[in-house]
């Protein structure tokens, strides 16, 4: 089963590094729940990389209405949008050979 990699890049502020961490950690434990990797990495210049790893294309689908209906998932993406400038995305899906 071909698995699909959703990134998202963008900058944040270092003044909200730490309201922006603990929403990560909260994220990231959402995601586990769903069998999602979810990874955040820092770059140069306060730029931060999410790379979210479904394990199918009907997981990724299916994501976003289970997500969605998560009050507190809204809520902290949300807040991580309002944080977060410069945004990127790219969604990839694996190679199947």
């Amino acid at each position: 089963m071909a698995k699909v990699l959703f990134s998202m890049t963008y900058v944040i502020d270092p003044e909200n590094l730490e309201e922006y961490r603990e929403l990560v950690r909260r994220l990231k434990a959402i995601y586990a729940e769903h069998g999602i990797d979810y990874h955040v990495f820092v770059g140069k210049n306060h730029e931060y990389t999410e790379l979210t790893t479904y394990p199918s294309k009907e997981n990724f689908d299916a994501s976003e209405d289970t997500l969605l209906e998560r009050e507190d998932y809204n809520e902290y993406i949300n807040r991580i949008n309002r944080l977060a400038r410069d945004v990127r995305y790219v969604t990839l899906h694996e190679l199947e050979l």
